[in-house]
């Protein structure tokens, strides 16, 4: 079983020995971390991420109500307790200020063993039940992203396989051409004009829409990390994105496989990839 971490935070040796001197005395089984002012305690906090932290309030360099306000600022350490330890803020308006910044409890000095160990023990508690619920909820969100992805991808296969039908549909209509009149071969020309105008886009509004649900963020980073793809180099990497092969790739931009590996090539290009890197890895990893 891993030790739970605690982070002692006070600017007076003195006062860090009397804690962990009581924590040692207790035999209970925590591993024991110390910082001298706020700003060394965040540092220590981003390498350990402790289960608990007891910080002073007043201190040099960050005073514990900044540390306080650092650590619920930043999305990875806003849960870990925190018990304000101090021996001359005790007003009510100054627990009230300490309580609204996010500290959870207080320890009036000097320090009491008997109510150190027992409101650590209680904080420690709400320390494991707070991980445990962002565990469930990492869980449910990474088990709703996956279930996203696959009906993004089976979405994106049928699209693909109604455009090709649509297509085929176009090149049989075509043949009814020699065998109606005049009139009527504008009709079908139009027909088919229109139908092949709007057959990529009404796609790809549908599936960038779709897209954006399930990789909100891939169109800014890629923008960001490559700015000089272009429009339709871009759209590829999307179906790269989705794990998709050229020849389906060319299916839903009405293309040819040899046109999407020539664009293939010149991405690669673009994003200075040797020959023994994984374009649509890349890809996937942005």
């Amino acid at each position: 079983m891993n030790k739970q971490k605690i982070l002692i935070v006070d600017d007076e040796p003195a006062a860090l020995e009397s804690i962990v001197n009581c924590y040692i005395e207790s035999r209970e089984p925590f591993e024991l971390f110390q910082a001298l002012n706020g700003e060394t305690a965040f540092q220590v906090v981003q390498k350990i991420v402790p289960d608990l932290v007891l910080t002073d309030w007043e201190m040099p360099v960050m005073d514990g109500l900044q540390l306080i306000g650092k650590l619920q600022a930043n999305e990875a350490f806003c849960d870990i307790p925190v018990i304000m330890v101090t021996g001359f803020m005790l007003s009510a308006h100054d627990l009230s200020t300490a309580m609204s910044v996010g500290a959870v409890d207080f320890i009036r000095k000097p320090i009491d063993k008997t109510e150190l160990l027992a409101r650590t023990k209680t904080m420690l508690r709400i320390s494991t039940a707070n991980k445990t619920i962002r565990k469930q909820k990492e869980d449910q969100l990474n088990a709703e992203l996956e279930r996203n992805k696959k009906e993004l991808a089976i979405a994106a296969l049928h699209l693909a396989n109604y455009q090709k039908r649509k297509e085929e549909l176009l090149v049989e209509i075509k043949k009814l051409i020699p065998y109606i009149n005049k009139e009527g071969m504008e009709i079908v020309r139009n027909i088919i004009d229109v139908n092949k105008s709007n057959c990529e886009n009404d796609f790809l509004n549908i599936f960038e829409t779709q897209f954006k649900d399930v990789h909100a963020d891939f169109y800014e980073r890629l923008d960001s990390k490559h700015p000089e793809l272009t429009p339709t180099e871009k759209k590829i990497c999307t179906f790269l994105k989705m794990n998709l092969n050229t020849k389906e790739i060319a299916v839903l931009l009405l293309s040819t496989p040899a046109s999407i590996e020539v664009t293939r090539a010149k991405i690669r290009k673009k994003l200075n990839l040797d020959h023994s890197e994984s374009l649509t890895g890349y890809v996937a990893g942005i």
